[in-house]
This record gives C-alpha cells, structure tokens and sequence, in this order.
C-alpha cells in the first residue's frame, strides 16, 4: 500500500541527533504508517532559516520556538501553529554552580553567549523584563555548534563567557559530561508556558488538514511511548539511522550521553497537573496572547498580529484521538 511521505523539519544541521530521538517510535512502532504516512525528516539548520524552508515547501511541519513563529509572520511569512510541542520554558540562562550570579539583574555588565543567534531576541526581552536592558552586557560568540556544549566549557570555566542562553538539548549535553549547570530564573520565561509549536503554513492547512492530523497524532504517540521507553526510542534511532550508531567501544558511554540529551528534551514537553489543558498539543488563547503581549512591548514585533491566523486548535481533538495508555503497556510487554 502506498504512502503519503510527509517531512517533519528540525532546526538542526543536517543529521539525526538524540535531540529528536523521540520522534523514533513513530517509525519504528509503524504509528505513522497506521495513518498512512512514511516520516522522513528535514535539516533546516538555524531556526529562522528553517522557518523559511517550511514555507519554501521543504517539510510539512517544522518544529520551532514559539518566538521564531511570531516573528516569522511579523515578517510575512504564512506560517500557522497546528499545536503547543514544548508545555513549559526549554531555554534557560545557565551559569556554573560556583558563579555568584543569582539572578539575571546580575547580568547587567556581564558577558552572555547564545547557541542559535536568532534566539537572542528572547533573551534580551527576558533580561529587559528583569531590568537587564539591550546594551547593558554583551553578546559573545558561541564556539562550536550549537548542539553541543563541548567547546563552550572551556570559555565558561575562564570567564570569557559568564552565562550561557542554552535550549534543554544542550543542557543535557552539559549533565552528561559531568557540568551540572545552574539555571537563572527567568519570571517571563517561567510565566508563558508554550515555549515551542509545531508550525505549518496556511495553504498547507487548508489542503491537508487531515493529514496534519494524522501526522501529529502518530507524533504524539511517538512521545507517550518515549517517555515510557527512552531507552528504546535511542536503540530505535541507532537501528533507522545506522550512522547514529556509535562503535561498540564506545556504546555504553554514547548511550548514557545521549540518554541525558533525550531526556532534557523530553521535559518540557511533559504534560502534568499545572497545565491548564491536559491534551496534547493544546495551544491556550490566554499563552499566545500573553506571547504577543510580551514580543509587542519588547518590540521584537512591530505590530500586532490576527492571532486568528498565526494558530489554530483545530486539529487538537483528532490528534488526541488515540489510547495512551495502551502505549506505555506495549512498551512494558516489550520488555518481558
């Protein structure tokens, strides 16, 4: 029987990673061919490139921060959130432990590096909420890719830097090396629970709606089983993605990183009692007005946006359509 391809785009270099090893279950568990769909994946790099890409017709859907979605349409781009990804903030302000940075009004005069510089807008609009303005400190470069924490340490440890703006991917990777590092709280960040959608565009949704549906569903039940089985989405990628697959000497040490990696990515999705809706990709009109509200007074966007066009809950119902419960059963039977 033949199948519809559909792409799911990513922010990242080109390559699957840990990073986006929950999507994994969806193919290896067949959820996307149960809906008649054959996943594969696009490499949109930075994030504002990606959203471009998206709306070129490169992928289906791209997964993005909630900001490069507002900014995107500010700027023209037809670009609709079909539903939440991230529930809760996935980027943070991180120093080391021993700093004597506490809270970020002590970044003011500081040096801040930031992974993906289309990013920063939100940085700097969370340290202006905090009296931190633009100006105030100073951006340095990121070394190496902003994947990775690897080459960061270093510049950290000597002062170059004096706090990082990291995503939950790259402060995974900093616990799997032994860097536990310490999150600056953020009152914005903390207070707009939808920090990242996944994103369409407008003649897309008018065509495809079910099949939008359907490739978000068979997402969703790729996360149930991750969280139940993280262990088994990476073995998963390492077996769909043969270049993923570390030597054997290595295994055991790449596993444990790349566990670390995967699980930071999958907390903020994580849905629980606080959330004011309990459902999958479930997008509150309260969120993204609060969004707008934010992005309009830090003037990251001009003008205000028909929030009407820039989301959509439309597909949340049929998404949800489906036995969680009989997924996280499957993923202990498998283990027997």
């Amino acid at each position: 029987m033949s199948r519809r391809k559909f792409v799911v785009g990513v922010a990242t270099p080109e390559g699957m990673t840990a990073s986006y090893a929950y999507f994994m279950p969806a193919i290896a568990q067949g959820f996307d061919r149960d809906e008649g769909l054959e996943f594969s994946f696009f490499y949109g790099g930075e994030p504002g490139a990606t959203a471009h890409s998206l709306c070129e017709g490169a992928c289906d859907i791209a997964c993005l921060n909630t900001i490069v979605g507002f900014m995107g349409r500010s700027n023209g781009l037809p670009m609709v959130a079909v539903g939440s990804k991230a529930r809760r903030a996935h980027r943070y302000f991180a120093v080391l432990p021993e700093s004597p940075i506490r809270r970020l009004a002590d970044l003011k005069g500081k040096k801040i590096a930031c992974d993906f510089p289309h990013i920063q807008p939100l940085a700097e609009a969370a340290l202006a909420a905090e009296g931190v303005e633009p100006g105030s400190f100073a951006w340095m470069p990121w070394h190496g890719s902003g994947m990775k924490i690897t080459d960061m340490i270093a510049p950290l440890r000597s002062g170059e830097e004096d706090a990082l703006f990291i995503m939950d991917w790259t402060d995974g990777d900093a616990r799997a090396q032994g860097l536990e590092l310490r999150h600056i709280r953020s009152r914005l960040l903390e207070h707009i629970r939808v920090s990242s959608c996944y994103w369409t565009t407008e003649n897309k949704l008018a065509a495809e709606k079910d099949i939008l549906t359907k490739a978000l569903r068979a997402i969703q039940k790729s996360l149930v089983f991750s969280f139940a089985d993280p262990e088994a989405s990476l073995r998963a990628m390492w077996d769909i993605f043969p270049q993923t697959r570390p030597s054997a000497a290595g295994r055991e040490e790449t596993f444990r990183h790349d566990l670390e990696v995967l699980k930071a990515c999958l907390e903020p999705m994580r849905i629980d009692s606080a959330d004011p809706d309990s459902r999958w990709c479930a997008i509150p009109s309260a969120e993204m007005s609060a969004w707008q509200e934010f992005l309009l007074k830090s003037n990251i966007i001009p003008r205000e946006l028909d929030l009407t066009k820039l989301y959509t809950t439309s597909l949340v119902p049929g998404l949800n359509d489906f036995d969680a419960k009989q997924i996280r059963q499957t993923t202990t039977q498998q283990h027997r």
